[in-house]
């Protein structure tokens, strides 16, 4: 009743009411969760058109992101390449493979992009499928969660670098991992879509037990990681752009994959 008497003496001496409304309408420049904007995710939409290996894709409003599922290396490197000429940052994207598809709500399905022609030369396809070497065997952490990569974006073959992997909980409940000292596992990815670092089976680990408690919405790392540039016979890789992939592989469960591109000079 207020509301409408207030409306009232507005209009009666003449006051403009459309600005100060069109005030309070939201817009979709309001910063998600993750400090991206729903416009961002939205401009994703196009751009995944032509990815031959996705599998599905949504907009996340809860965690900010826009969530792909089922794409290879060589694809998530094409798209990289697309966010980067469209101005977007890499972030706004969260690779996921088939079995996490089903970590998280889904929130704001993202409808069909339109069909574009095909284009005159096409994306160079990897030589071989890629057959990823990291431990698959134990189930994945049932608390929604992200893994990520951090640390150097370009390093000497020959020269060791260090990279942080980090969890991020996304859940409601606290997450306690109880583990050993070389549970994060990782191998690297040439531009072809091939394993030219496989994860080390052979590596020898202290028996100390470590313990990571990560609290919701907090990120925490959970070990390093460390490369020198070289390949499974310990030889300098060629100069080019390689994909860091790792992986919490202990307390029976595994983590999602956590990527990061690293170039080597």
């Amino acid at each position: 009743m207020k509301k409408h008497l207030i409306l009232a003496a507005l209009l009666s001496l003449g006051a403009p009411v459309l600005p100060a409304l069109a005030q309070t309408t939201p817009t979709s420049a309001a910063a998600l969760p993750s400090g991206y904007t729903r416009t961002q995710l939205e401009a994703v939409t196009p751009l995944l058109s032509d990815l031959k290996t996705l599998q599905s894709s949504r907009i996340d409003l809860a965690r900010g992101r826009v969530v792909v599922v089922g794409l290879s290396a060589v694809d998530r490197l094409a798209l990289i390449v697309k966010l980067r000429q469209a101005g977007l940052p890499s972030g706004v994207v969260d690779y996921q493979t088939a079995e996490q598809a089903g970590v998280g709500p889904e929130i704001a399905p993202v409808s069909p992009a339109p069909t574009s022609p095909a284009p005159t030369s096409p994306a160079p396809r990897p030589a071989t499928p890629v057959t990823s070497s990291l431990p698959a065997t134990n189930p994945l952490l049932a608390t929604p969660h992200r893994a990520a990569l951090s640390g150097p974006a370009t390093i000497r073959a020959g020269e060791a670098g260090l990279w942080s992997f980090t969890l991020t909980n996304s859940g409601a409940a606290p997450l306690r991992l109880a583990h050993g000292a070389c549970d994060v596992r990782f191998e690297v990815v040439n531009a072809a879509g091939q394993v030219v670092r496989p994860n080390p089976r052979d590596t020898l680990c202290t028996q100390q037990l470590v313990i990571t408690d990560v609290a919701r919405g907090e990120t925490r790392e959970v070990q390093k990681v460390r490369w020198e540039g070289l390949d499974a016979q310990n030889k300098p890789l060629p100069a080019g752009t390689y994909t860091l992939r790792a992986v919490f592989s202990g307390a029976g469960v595994r983590s999602s994959v956590a990527t990061l591109q690293v170039r080597v000079q």
